[in-house]
């Protein structure tokens, strides 16, 4: 009779619970957009394309792991980081743990973690900034 394989054991790490944490000023953000700006109150765009591009990062992470383990040929460090500089770097975080790829490499972490502050930094001035200000 076969066996099956045991579960992967995914641990909570600090990186990993700083990355939940992360997940939260972008949500309060949209919800804040959504509330006080006048043409983003029909429009769910902005959620629409982050859904988009953080699952497109998300099985990309996936694809990467998957070749590794093949031996073949891999997706760019470089394809990675631009696909979370677009705004995937919810979907990175969620495959890199999810994945365990990518995680103990740290070159990739300090530029990885690096995209996650700029978008925050971003995502501050949108919540803390006067509003009246911003033109799309």
């Amino acid at each position: 009779m076969p066996t099956r394989p045991r579960p992967r054991h995914r641990p909570l790490t600090p990186a990993t619970l700083a990355g939940v944490l992360s997940l939260i000023f972008p949500t309060v953000t949209l919800a804040r957009l959504y509330t006080i700006h006048p043409m983003l109150k029909s429009s769910l765009l902005p959620v629409a394309y982050t859904c988009f591009i953080s699952g497109v990062t998300f099985l990309t992470y996936g694809y990467d792991k998957m070749q590794a383990r093949n031996l073949e040929w891999r997706v760019s460090e470089l394809t990675l980081h631009f696909l979370g500089l677009l705004g995937g770097w919810p979907g990175a975080l969620v495959g890199m743990h999810f994945f365990q790829h990518k995680t103990r490499k740290t070159s990739f972490l300090i530029l990885f973690w690096g995209i996650v502050l700029g978008w925050q930094g971003m995502l501050w001035t949108f919540l803390y900034g006067d509003q009246s200000k911003v033109t799309w």
